[in-house]
């Protein structure tokens, strides 16, 4: 008996190092803009493999407008993070928690400048104990010495903060004006103040719950995601533009390739505008196997992206203009 348990721990010992353990892998050396990644085409492709997108769950991507730094979520238990890599001495580094995040759950956007970050927290003001059970939105400074301490700005939203070149802040709440149960508000910053939040409309909102705006730095769009009953099968991202009258166009499907039977969430554009992000819990494998899976196979396919949890997604902007010249 003695021998065989030894045997059994020895096999234990094996697995985890070698099939269990894939995920300890020496961070590559990474140069040039967007980590030294093939730029894309017209056609979604995951961001970063194994680095960025790996076999877990990740989401909204958000550069630097200089590109020298990207902050991205780790989503799954206990809460979100916020996770930063940045290029130092010409090479990315391994991602790191950011200094703001790590304790409470955290939906994030970039202002226009880099130089604040707006996050959705369920964090108590002082910052101490157990979350509390409505959703704030929450601003940190850079300074000198990096990233300043979160300061409240609004209280009771839902969450996906963005902002504007002017600091306007656009998010999804549910609200007793609400055109259905989550809708796209928008607070505009007045001398130094955030406004009421006013709903943007039924150009935009609906019945449908509405989340994760993106919105264009100047505010000639807005990029949301929602679960239309036509849609493609998941939550679909959809675009809506902005007219000479400060009204929204009705809102359209961003349709194939971004969208799939699966979900697509959390959109956002580089700043230097030429690159369009978003998750998507689609599979690049197929639903069946030509030759029947081993389990070594299997484990390989759940310990890489493209898995079916969130990947981070990017393709050519254009799609963009393109989407507005069809209206």
């Amino acid at each position: 008996m003695k021998a065989k348990t030894i045997l059994f721990i020895i096999a234990g010992i094996i697995l985890f190092f070698g099939v269990g353990n894939t995920k300890q892998k020496k961070f590559p050396v990474l140069k040039d803009p967007y980590l030294g990644q093939k730029l894309p085409g017209k056609i979604p492709k995951i961001f970063a493999p194994g680095i960025i997108s790996t076999d877990y769950n990740e989401r909204i991507a958000a550069f630097t407008p200089d590109g020298k730094e990207l902050y991205y979520v780790l989503a799954g238990a206990p809460h979100f993070v916020i996770l930063y890599t940045m290029e130092l001495d010409g090479r990315w580094i391994k991602p790191q928690v950011a200094p703001f995040s790590g304790k409470y759950l955290a939906e994030f956007n970039i202002s226009p400048d880099g130089n604040k970050i707006v996050f959705a927290s369920s964090q108590p003001l002082n910052g101490i104990g157990e979350p509390m059970e409505s959703v704030r939105v929450w601003i940190v400074k850079r300074n000198e010495m990096g990233w300043g301490e979160p300061i409240c700005l609004m209280p009771s939203i839902s969450g996906y903060p963005s902002l504007t070149k002017k600091s306007d802040l656009y998010f999804n709440s549910a609200r007793e004006d609400a055109v259905g149960g989550e809708d796209i508000y928008v607070s505009r910053l007045v001398n130094g103040e955030y406004t009421e939040p006013v709903n943007i409309g039924s150009l935009v909102n609906s019945e449908i719950d509405e989340l994760d705006p993106f919105i264009a730095p100047d505010e000639s769009y807005i990029v949301f995601c929602k679960r239309a009953p036509d849609g493609f099968g998941g939550v679909d991202l959809f675009i809506s533009f902005r007219k000479d009258d400060d009204t929204w166009t009705k809102s359209i499907n961003m349709g194939e390739p971004i969208n799939s039977s699966a979900s697509e969430i959390c959109p956002s554009v580089s700043p230097d505008g030429k690159y369009f992000f978003f998750t998507s819990y689609r599979t690049i494998h197929k639903n069946y196997s030509e030759i029947p899976l081993t389990y070594e196979a299997k484990i390989r396919i759940l310990n890489s992206p493209g898995n079916g949890l969130g990947d981070i997604y990017w393709m050519d902007a254009k799609i963009i203009e393109e989407l507005k010249k069809n209206l």
